[in-house]
């Protein structure tokens, strides 16, 4: 099966037969088998026409559009997938909340021992005792992640963990990606701005499995509901980030294999150019279609998130927490 990322601005992409054409211009740059596409992510403008974007929707293939800068836009899916007995049990725990707190604990704290194992993982290759305070700090604070009593004091323990982790990781990475924080909207350096749009791929990922269940993308466990926020997909990427994505920009930067050529700095941020972008996306779909060890089974990264994706139903149908196991790496 094949992803297909078109970065190029003033792409398009049409049908040929049992094939898709992606070119630019009078060029056709690149000839993919209908039935071997999985999904496709555009980026800037690039055009597809509405037949074949109907026959993507027959398909089950998700189109996701992000901005030059790796905004997010949204994704086209199908909705004949919906299970509105899903949607009602999802506001159900919702409106009870007991359920939800405590799958939220469960991977929330995979997440938090994810972050450490990155940490540690690096730490071998970094001066003695560098980030020996963050990785205390963080084993400190998560003791406490037991005494919460509300989502929100959890989610506080977790964004001050998160805080120091990010903090150390911008210690252990070349002095030109080095970096004090984590920044979002925008990025304002080299590696948030690769972690920006790895997350932004990541939640691709999730969101269309998903959907692809039958759920209610913007009612979660662990995120509160709010206008236009899946907090669904915001709960399910969280044991992902740190095995996904930070592993995959740490690798980038400590291999050299992006310089600060990749990307273009102003005062609206920092984002990877369009040759940046092209070495991120190709490393990313490696990384996704690479095999996931930390699970049982032959799976890919990209095929467990679908099984985890499965395993959220099970556990939230029949309100057993047994059925859902977070992912932690070692």
């Amino acid at each position: 099966m094949t992803s297909l990322y078109v970065t190029e601005g003033g792409s398009f992409i049409k049908r040929k037969g049992g094939h898709i054409i992606i070119g630019r211009n009078n060029e056709v740059m690149m000839e993919v088998p209908l039935e071997k596409i999985e999904d496709i992510t555009v980026v800037d403008n690039v055009h597809i026409s509405s037949g074949l974007m109907t026959d993507f929707i027959k398909r089950g293939v998700p189109i996701t559009w992000l901005s030059g800068y790796g905004k997010y836009f949204g994704t086209l899916v199908n909705t004949e997938q919906v299970d509105i007995i899903k949607h009602k049990k999802q506001f159900e725990l919702a409106s009870d909340g007991t359920f939800n707190f405590n799958l939220a604990m469960k991977v929330i704290l995979a997440k938090i021992n994810n972050q450490l194992t990155i940490l540690r993982r690096y730490k071998r290759n970094v001066p003695e005792g560098l980030i020996n305070q963050q990785i205390h700090n963080i084993v400190s604070i998560r003791k406490h992640i037991h005494e919460a009593e509300k989502t929100d004091e959890l989610m506080g323990y977790e964004g001050i963990i998160s805080k120091l982790y990010f903090e150390a990781i911008g210690k252990m990475v070349p002095e030109e990606f080095s970096f004090s924080r984590r920044s979002k909207h925008p990025p304002l350096d080299p590696f948030n701005s690769m972690l920006s749009l790895g997350y932004s791929m990541l939640f691709n990922e999730i969101l269309s499995a998903v959907v692809s269940h039958g759920l209610h993308p913007f009612v979660g466990f662990c995120h509160s509901m709010s206008k236009g926020h899946p907090a669904l997909v915001s709960d399910l990427i969280e044991e992902w980030r740190a095995p996904v994505v930070d592993a995959l920009v740490l690798s980038l930067v400590k291999k050299n294999m992006l310089d600060l050529d990749c990307f273009d700095m102003s005062e609206n941020g920092c984002y990877l150019n369009a040759e940046g972008r092209k070495i991120f996306l190709k490393a990313y779909n490696k990384k996704i279609r690479s095999k996931n060890q930390y699970l049982e089974g032959e799976y890919s990264y990209r095929e467990s998130i679908v099984r985890q994706c499965r395993n959220y139903v099970g556990a939230m149908m029949h309100e057993d927490l047994s059925k859902y196991t977070p992912l932690e790496i070692f």
